[in-house]
């Protein structure tokens, strides 16, 4: 059950269209050097538990001035090859309980732990690097996804939340937030449909070849305190946990982004796989027009959804209307036959957002946090 819960199984459909005429890569990829394979290193924590291997990242650390040149070696030889070493595909999943649940005999209660090989991540997050550079340098994702990515922040998303709402009151307007909820992102994600992704955004075949041998063969233990599992094949999902997952999920997701229309008072914010629609328009009526229009035209959120076995739950959706009027009427929004009505605050990227932009839900709540730290304190 646990196994099923944390790994389920890829869709009985094709996720990838036929016959798509991809572009040229916007750049030629190049071998690894030896400070790329040093600087990793010094990026990792050094007692992170480690995967099967039982090496920890000390061990790197301590020894890199000697094997940074046989890992750029090793590492290079496997772009060179095509290949991709099998024991790297093994890892162990700690299961955990969350904290506070009153039945933990349903397995969404239980948390997966990924537990990685440390020479593949050493690899994995020198692919992330130089795929977060291309990226970036080329501009291949959407200006509005903050998570992960270089400079960017969950200030920063929440500070254009704002922004695009006073500037639809500067302007007489009204604006309105739909925040989508997609149940088991990274489990869900479809390898096919990550390597079509990536081939879109031009990235160097290279890369995509890499990603795909590494998500293909995979299998895990599931381990708990005093027992472990035999071993469970993954066939399907971006492992979380790994360097690349992040920014591979990242391209995943980015159609969802870009479905936005600027031009009709549309935008689309996010950060990893938290998403919000924003529109603004004269009235509340049109405003929610606008976001019903995102999620179910042609190409719209219900149509990503589909195409990538990313299910929306809806009915975990959140909609909040933003107006200096309190007395306007805010109706409410149907979406697949389910009515949303507008909320009063609603917590996004850990920050409780209010309809009037006050902030005053949020500063109780943790003024309240941290009066009673004290009162445990005393």
């Amino acid at each position: 059950m646990l196994a099923r819960s944390f790994f389920p199984p890829p869709p009985t459909t094709d996720m990838v269209p036929q016959g798509f005429n991809y572009p040229s890569a916007v750049e030629p990829f190049m071998p690894f050097t030896e400070e790329e394979v040093q600087r990793a290193i010094t990026n990792t924590a050094p007692f992170k538990a480690p995967g099967p291997d039982g090496i920890c990242n000390a061990v790197f650390k301590n020894c890199s001035g000697l094997l940074s040149s046989y890992l750029t070696h090793l590492f290079n030889a496997v772009f060179a090859l095509n290949t991709y070493y099998d024991p790297w595909r093994e890892f162990t999943t700690v299961v955990l309980r969350k904290p506070g649940k009153p039945d933990y005999t349903v397995p969404k209660v239980y948390r997966p732990i990924a537990l990685l090989n440390t020479t593949c991540k050493l690899l994995t997050a020198l692919v992330a690097e130089r795929t977060t550079s291309i990226l970036e340098r080329h501009s291949l994702l959407p200006n509005t996804h903050f998570g992960g990515c270089p400079g960017r922040s969950t200030t920063d998303s929440l500070h254009l939340l704002e922004l695009t709402v006073k500037n639809a009151w500067r302007n007489g307007k009204v604006a309105s937030i739909l925040f989508l909820d997609i149940e088991g992102a990274f489990p869900n994600a479809v390898k096919t449909r990550l390597i079509h992704n990536m081939k879109r955004r031009r990235l160097p075949p290279e890369i995509t070849r890499f990603t795909e041998r590494m998500l293909t063969g995979r299998r895990t233990r599931l381990k708990f305190k005093e027992s472990e599992s035999e071993w469970i094949p993954i066939n399907n999902g971006i492992g979380q946990g790994d360097p690349l997952s992040m920014i591979a999920y990242l391209i995943y997701c980015a159609d969802l982004t870009d479905l936005a229309n600027p031009k009709n008072g549309e935008t689309a914010l996010a950060f990893v796989d938290d998403t919000a629609f924003i529109t603004t328009g004269r009235s509340f009526e049109e405003t929610h027009a606008k976001l019903k229009s995102m999620m179910e035209r042609p190409g719209g959120a219900l149509q990503w959804s589909t195409e990538h076995n990313s299910k929306f739950e809806v009915s975990k959706f959140a909609l909040m209307d933003f107006s200096r009027n309190r007395l306007r009427k805010r109706p409410t929004l149907k979406i697949q036959n389910t009515q949303i009505k507008p909320a009063e605050h609603f917590r996004f990227l850990g920050i409780m957002v209010d309809h009037e932009l006050t902030w005053k839900t949020h500063t109780g709540r943790a003024i309240a946090k941290g009066t009673e730290y004290v009162l445990q304190l005393r």
